[in-house]
């Protein structure tokens, strides 16, 4: 990348201002910028995808130039025209609001990217939802689909053949589908004859898409993001990467070319803006790779960063903390990650040290300490709304923590925080300053009066990037205990004290210290856990229904339960990250309850519905959780008593967290195995398993069973790639979904595996 330069060439904007500056036509669209970009440069690479099967050496990259992308856009745009005739829909142009919904369950694969386009095309607003469940319900789908009333569902082939339709809701039952790949051409008549470029005159109000927040489904919030926030927030993006535009648009050479490479889900708000929409933006070439790739072995990030020779990535914290904890320096020797230049971190809180030991561990690597661009930035802004003046070393600032937990700021000199200890003081990445056209301001959220520098209070934003609302949902939410006040209820378009209207509410809090903005906390009870927003009134419902559906069952006389208790969900520090940590008061008769086998029943329910594993499980006696006069959970005083230790509980669950574990030892294994090796490789693969079941699952002991499926032991998603991840690095032997599909337990995975082994390696193969 070049020195950064405000002024692209005539070409890319087409028109000028009063200066002869070059600037962007008001009017632009997503698509109608991928269009331009076809023209100008339609030999170049736009987008690559390597699938799982690409790491096992069974398959090869599927990549896109401009011009075929666009082709393949047009084509899908065709298709769902032709459906909207066949089913009697169609958009208002002059009503921006009123074009048809389009749900989109892809897997990760360059299909997403081709029905995202051709959706918005077609007139219609792609609807990003989650991956694809096969035979199973789809939470996310579902929850989207009753709150936004979709007319069309789009996936490819392979999806609907496995879409359980009988098990969804009846608002998604209903939903027509239609099938979109970029592999297969589209019906007779639906190519790019039927759909006319004249078409494209989409209005910059016209919704470009509904990006469902990640982390509600009781209450669902889809951010209406429209044609303008994306391409606000898209050169909000550029300039605050320092990304310079070249001296032509003309070029396919390489070298000229930023390359990008991303794992995160498409559905994501990171993911879809970060990862795929600003490298095009850019006129560069994004390689993707889907998110088990990377949990499963964090190495392949680096190394197709290396192989790609990729000068932009970006990732959530934990991403940064799995490579330093998951990652030999013995596997990294062939890396280079010295063309890195914008290595960005956002998404979640940031933790210095995290930083720090990923710059150290890879710095052998070619990794600068001038490529990180710590961030800020939410759905409802587009995405990015505060970092650096372009990439640089992190800039981080220590605090006293007592005062700060009194909402004081009290800065420590270096010195100083290098002498005390980490109880008593905090570290602070700065997210930098409002990018382009964003303003931020700190307010007192109870009267809406902004703060001077050094003072905590909420995050406010306005700009060319934030969202004028929710799909189908008022501005007028009830308040919760944290953020009563006169201005509470208006989360967008809030208005200042001041009279300066316009902004949205963030929720977050944060101060300003020489000009650059910490963030600090949550004004709400939001958990962010690797990425994803939580909401712990969806958790703990899932709780308090187990509970009330135990209790009904245990009391025999099948009446409704007499369960009434509550749940609390909230986060606490988990080693190098957030954790979640759950309170569930126990009903007043628990005769018949076995608690440790209740408190990890919780846990699989949790896991199983919101895909997230509780470090702590606590449970009370009826009537132990704080709540407000109206009945609400007060989950801040929960937090309080929990870190105090000042819950009195009748039985807690902790477990371990993964970054505060050393590393599970690998047997060492026979070189050139013989069959006569069978049982050794078996038994050494059963026990290190087990133990990894037990140390990094969260197993205990005594429910530990060679023969029990692990679905049974409640593992989350993350936990179960990682454990497949880890025993291929040991063993070599590549373990696929069907792989384990095939082989439930550990029994018969551990029979698998040396199977394999031996065969793979077998004197003389």
């Amino acid at each position: 990348m070049n020195p950064l330069s405000t002024a692209p060439p005539p070409e890319i904007y087409g028109m000028t201002d009063d200066s002869g500056v070059p600037v962007r036509d008001p009017s632009m669209t997503l698509p109608r910028w991928i269009e331009l970009r076809a023209q100008l440069h339609p030999q170049r690479p736009a987008v690559t995808f390597l699938s799982d099967e690409y790491f096992a050496e069974d398959d090869r990259p599927v990549s896109l130039t401009y011009r075929q992308l666009w082709q393949r856009a047009v084509q899908a745009a065709g298709q769902v025209q032709r459906f909207a005739l066949e089913h009697g829909l169609s958009a208002d142009a002059s009503e921006p609001d009123a074009a048809p919904r389009a749900l989109l369950l892809y897997p990760p694969g360059l299909d997403f990217l081709i029905g995202f386009l051709g959706a918005q095309l077609a007139g219609f607003a792609p609807v990003p939802t989650c991956y694809p469940k096969p035979h199973r319900f789809v939470e996310r789908l579902n929850s989207a689909a009753a709150d936004c009333a979709p007319s069309v569902l789009l996936a490819d082939h392979d999806t609907l053949q496995t879409f359980a339709a009988e098990k969804q809701l009846p608002c998604v039952q209903s939903i027509p589908a239609l099938a979109i790949d970029h592999d297969r051409s589209p019906e007779d008549g639906a190519g790019p004859a039927t759909f006319q470029s004249s078409e494209l005159a989409g209005s910059p109000e016209a919704i470009a898409f509904l990006q469902y927040t990640s982390g509600s489904t009781s209450e669902p919030k889809g951010v209406v993001v429209r044609h303008r926030n994306v391409m606000a927030n898209l050169e909000s993006i550029r300039q605050g990467f320092g990304i310079s535009w070249p001296a032509s648009e003309q070029g396919t050479d390489p070298a000229e070319i930023d390359t990008a490479v991303f794992w995160l889900p498409f559905y994501h708000d990171m993911g879809l803006i970060g990862g795929i929409l600003a490298p095009l933006y850019i006129g560069g070439h994004t390689v993707l790779l889907s998110p088990r790739a990377f949990l499963q072995r964090p190495l392949r990030w680096l190394q197709v960063i290396s192989d790609y020779q990729a000068s932009i990535t970006g990732a959530p914290n934990f991403a940064y903390q799995l490579c330093v904890d998951r990652i030999p320096p013995d596997q990294t020797d062939g890396i280079s990650l010295k063309q890195l230049q914008i290595t960005f971190c956002g998404a979640e809180p940031i933790a210095a040290r995290t930083l720090r030991d990923f710059q150290r561990r890879f710095s052998t690597n070619g990794l600068g300490s001038e490529t990180f661009y710590p961030c800020y930035g939410l759905a409802e802004a587009t995405l990015l709304v505060a970092g650096g003046d372009g990439p640089g070393a992190p800039r981080s600032l220590s605090i006293d923590r007592s005062a700060f937990e009194c909402g004081r700021i009290q800065v420590l000199d270096p010195n100083e925080a290098k002498r005390i200890g980490k109880r008593h003081k905090q570290e602070l990445v700065s997210c930098g300053k409002a990018v382009n056209d964003t303003e931020i301001e700190i307010v007192d959220p109870a009267t809406g009066q902004p703060l001077g520098e050094g003072a905590i209070g909420e995050i406010w934003i306005r700009g060319g990037g934030v969202a004028t609302g929710y799909w189908s949902q008022t501005d007028a939410e009830e308040s919760d205990e944290e953020s009563e006040g006169p201005l509470a209820k208006r989360q967008f378009d809030a208005t200042l004290s001041d009279g300066r209207s316009g902004f949205f509410r963030s929720g977050d809090l944060g101060f300003f210290h020489e000009g650059e903005l910490f963030i600090s906390g949550r004004l709400k009870d939001i958990i962010i856990l690797r990425g994803r927003n939580l909401f712990p009134q969806d958790i703990e419902s899932t709780v308090v229904d187990f509970v009330r559906t135990v209790t009904q069952a245990g009391s025999g006389d099948g009446q409704t339960a007499r369960h009434s208790g509550i749940a609390a969900a909230f986060s606490v520090a988990g080693g190098r990250s957030e954790a979640l940590a759950i309170i569930a008061e126990l009903p007043r008769s628990r005769e018949h309850l076995d608690l440790p086998d209740l408190a990890r029943q919780i846990r699989r329910n949790v896991i199983e519905v919101h895909e997230v594993d509780p470090q702590h499980i606590w449970l009370v006696r009826a009537a132990s959780i704080p709540v407000t006069t109206s009945g609400k959970v007060r989950r801040s005083s929960c937090r309080d008593q929990f870190l105090n230790d000042s819950v009195r509980t009748s039985y807690r669950y902790d477990r371990s967290s993964f970054s505060e574990q050393a590393p599970i030892a690998f047997p060492g294994l026979p070189e050139r195995p013989r069959e006569s090796d069978r049982s050794e490789v078996r038994q050494a693969v059963e026990n290190w398993m087990s133990n990894w079941l037990i140390a990094r699952g969260g197993v205990a002991p005594t429910e530990l069973s060679l023969e029990k499926p692990f679905t049974d032991y409640g593992l989350d998603s993350m936990a179960a790639v990682e454990l497949s991840g880890e025993a291929e690095d040991w063993t070599g032997v590549a373990l696929t979904p069907e792989v384990a599909w095939n082989n439930p337990t550990v029994a018969s995975l551990s029979e698998y595996i040396a199977s394999t082994y031996i065969s793979d390696r077998a004197c003389g193969a």
